[in-house]
């Protein structure tokens, strides 16, 4: 399917040849469907029958109800935002650092980079895969180096991929409309080291630290995972092209709907009335 849908170009041909998308299936299909289009994406009606069912809030059984509305336009959606990645193989320092500023801005390191490009959903993750020592991952916000990651690796994530692996970190739970990305790390060997969000208009960069032991992983949503050596740069900001998923009873009510039923957040048993004992 992948290979049928693009250009060689890498842009996809479907895209403006689809109103909306039906996903029948779990998080996992709606995921696979947001990947095949790396520019804008139709509408998605999510149909629920997988096992979590965190993104897909339609029932099976209202399929005729629910495509009669979406053809009426009475059904209303939430952009869900996307990770515009690059993975660059060449030169690190040419990409991350931003320290060299002399000469042209046309070197030949720079021209022999490799880029690769990825829309992401869910999130970018860099870990120590096979190795058993420490992962050490230089971040740059904006040009700006801001820490060095020692530890299993580091999860950038959108809000949609808050309730995925970022929310096994410990990673705040955020609303899909707010405009952030997250910054996790895995397993940090470090008693200080808290999950951050910082704002959309910034453009995050990953690299291995000079002294890093070992090579590391990158994967994106799970897919194109790969070794990530010092000799490679991932650079991640928000896209262009966000998801627009229906909505079944609003945005911020599904997204409540999805936290208490799929991932069971504060639910407990009811405390008891205290029982004043009569004279």
């Amino acid at each position: 399917i992948r290979r049928s849908i693009y250009r060689r170009d890498g842009t996809d041909k479907l895209s403006n040849k689809i109103d909306f998308i039906i996903c029948l299936g779990g998080d996992g299909t709606l995921l696979y469907a947001s990947s095949l289009f790396q520019n804008s994406v139709p509408p998605i009606i999510a149909f629920n029958l997988g096992s979590l069912g965190f993104l897909t809030p339609f029932d099976f059984k209202e399929f005729p109800t629910v495509l009669q509305k979406v053809l009426k336009g009475t059904m209303g959606f939430t952009l869900r935002n996307r990770l515009d990645t690059t993975l660059w193989s060449g030169a690190p320092a040419a990409v991350t650092s931003g320290e060299d500023d002399s000469g042209d801005g046309d070197s030949d390191e720079e021209s022999d980079l490799i880029p690769e490009c990825y829309q992401v959903m869910n999130e970018v993750v860099i870990n120590r895969g096979l190795n058993s020592g420490v992962c050490m991952v230089d971040i740059y916000c904006d040009e700006n180096f801001v820490t060095t990651v020692i530890g299993d690796g580091v999860i950038v994530a959108t809000p949609t991929g808050s309730t995925a692996y970022a929310a096994a970190t410990g990673a705040s739970v955020v609303a899909p409309s707010v405009p952030c990305m997250i910054i996790a790390p895995i397993c940090p060997h470090s008693l200080a080291f808290r999950p951050i969000m910082v704002p959309i208009n910034c453009t995050l960069k990953c690299r291995l630290n000079p002294d890093a032991r070992t090579n590391a992983l990158v994967s994106f949503d799970g897919r194109h995972s790969q070794d990530f050596t010092k000799s490679h740069a991932v650079e991640i900001g928000v896209s262009d092209y966000p998801l627009p998923c229906i909505d079944k009873n609003g945005s911020m009510q599904d997204w409540f709907n999805g936290l208490q039923n799929c991932l069971m957040w504060n639910v407990r048993k009811t405390q008891k009335p205290m029982s004043i004992p009569k004279k």
